[in-house]
């Protein structure tokens, strides 16, 4: 793997929780920021990871009664 170095400041509340969480997951503190790049560079924002599920809720399973999700859903619906 080829590196180069990127030089950061941080405020020392940070740098001493940076070193105390690294510490705790027996990483190195380089290892862990490369770890949290690289989550935050491979996140996708959420109507990428969860768009296809948009219109997915079949409320029609319940049978008899309304389903108990329905009115708190329509409440939050901003398409109304």
């Amino acid at each position: 793997m080829n590196t180069s170095t990127l030089t950061i400041r941080l405020p020392v509340e940070q740098r001493e929780a940076l070193k105390r969480s690294a510490e705790a997951l027996k990483k190195t503190e380089s290892e862990y920021i490369r770890e949290l790049s690289q989550r935050d560079l491979d996140s996708r924002p959420f109507g990428e990871r969860a768009g296809h599920l948009a219109g997915c809720l079949d409320l029609s399973q319940t049978i008899g009664e309304p389903h108990p999700l329905r009115d708190r859903i329509k409440e939050r619906n901003w398409r109304k």
